[in-house]
C-alpha cells in the first residue's frame, strides 16, 4: 500500500498523534497530497486544528505541547534549552505548532533520529498490515488509537522496530488494536 506520500504522512500522524494512520485517513490524506504537489504543511496545518489534535492536547500549555511532540516523536522528554526555545516560540507567536511538528522532526540526530525514523516503520508496517476490510473499519475511535499508541510507545530503537514488525508480532499487534475498538 505504500504510496508517494505514505512516509511524510505516516511521520506526521506519529508526531501529532503517536500513532500509525489509519486506512481510510492515509488514502484520504494521500489524494490531499497528490492535488497539491506534495505540500505537507496543508496537512500538517489540518492535523493541528483536528479534534483528534484538540482532544489530544486540550488544556496543555505551549512548554506541554512541545514536550508532548518530543514524546511522539523520540519517546523521550524535551531537554531544557530545546523546551524553553520552541516554547517561547510559541509563545511569541513566532511560529505554530504545525511549524514546530514540521521542524522538530526535521532537526532529529542521533538517538532522536533514530528512534523517530523507528517509529515511523512500524507505524508504515501497521497501517500495511491492516489488509482486510474488518481490520480497516476496526481501527478506528478512541480506544483503538490508545492501543496503537500503546505500540509506538515501545518503539524506541532500530531493534525494537525489527522485532515489532515480524509477521507474528505485527498480526498479534492488529488484532489487539482491533480489538480494543
Amino acid at each position: 500500500m505504500a504510496t508517494t506520500y505514505h512516509t511524510q504522512l505516516q511521520q506526521l500522524y506519529v508526531a501529532y498523534f503517536n500513532r500509525p494512520a489509519d486506512f481510510a485517513g492515509l488514502n484520504y490524506w494521500e489524494g490531499i497530497l497528490e492535488g497539491n504537489g506534495g505540500n505537507t504543511a496543508v496537512v500538517s496545518a489540518a492535523f493541528a486544528g483536528s479534534a483528534e489534535y484538540m482532544t489530544e492536547y486540550a488544556g496543555m500549555g505551549n512548554a506541554d505541547k512541545i514536550n508532548q511532540i518530543y514524546i511522539n516523536l523520540f519517546g523521550r522528554a524535551a531537554e531544557p534549552s530545546g523546551l524553553a526555545y520552541w516554547a517561547k516560540l510559541l509563545d511569541d507567536k513566532v511560529i505554530t505548532v504545525d511549524n514546530a511538528v514540521n521542524e522538530i522532526a526535521k532537526a532529529a540526530q542521533g538517538t532522536d533520529d533514530v528512534a523517530f525514523k523507528a517509529k515511523v516503520t512500524v507505524a508504515s508496517a501497521f497501517t500495511n498490515a491492516l489488509n482486510t476490510p474488518a481490520e480497516q473499519a476496526g481501527y478506528s475511535g478512541e480506544l483503538a488509537n490508545d492501543a496503537a499508541k500503546a505500540l509506538l510507545a515501545t518503539i524506541k530503537t532500530a531493534a525494537d522496530a525489527t522485532k515489532a514488525v515480524v509477521p507474528a508480532a505485527l498480526d498479534a499487534s492488529v488484532v489487539a488494536v482491533v480489538k480494543a475498538a
